[in-house]
């Protein structure tokens, strides 16, 4: 039985050689028949992920620049609004006070049209007055050369004359 035994190790030692021998040639051919291929191809598709992660920083990049610019804009638009506001506030201002002006201008203006024509009004009255006083004492005059002349009848003349003056007056 010894010489089986050994038959049997020797055998085995000779198939554990031969596979490992075997195992060697096809990790060997596998390497280079799948190993490269797929070493190259997982480089490659390390370069397009790393390609694409660059791409998007990059637009992630141009987004964030577009979007401070217009936020830049958005603030300038803001600032211009805000001037243009403050200008028409300006402007509304000055054509208030120029209306206000204007205002109290024409109405200097209608006061002393009304106080020339007050004046004139005045004077015109004076004239119609005086003619009237003229008019009463040539009248009165008329009256007491028509009459003869008394002293007593003389004063009561006058004072009729002077009572239709003062009428006269008031009625004005």
């Amino acid at each position: 039985m010894g010489l089986e035994w050994q038959k049997i190790i020797q055998s085995l030692n000779f198939t554990i050689v031969a596979n490992w021998i075997n195992f060697g040639i096809l990790v060997a051919v596998l390497s280079w028949l799948l190993y490269r291929p797929a070493k190259e191809f997982i480089q490659e598709r390390q370069k397009k992920i790393k390609s694409r992660i660059n791409n998007a920083k990059e637009r992630e990049q141009s987004a964030q620049e577009l979007k401070q610019e217009r936020i830049n804009k958005l603030k300038s638009a803001k600032e211009r609004r805000r001037e243009i506001i403050e200008e028409a506030g300006r402007e509304a201002e000055e054509i208030v006070k120029k209306g206000r002006v204007e205002a109290k201008e024409k109405a200097s203006r209608i006061i002393e049209q009304a106080k020339k024509e007050a004046e004139q009004e005045k004077v015109r009255i004076k004239q119609e007055l005086e003619k009237q006083y003229v008019d009463v004492s040539l009248l009165g005059a008329e009256k007491i050369l028509q009459r003869e002349v008394n002293e007593e009848d003389q004063r009561k003349f006058l004072d009729s004359l002077f009572d239709e003056i003062k009428q006269e007056e008031l009625d004005l």
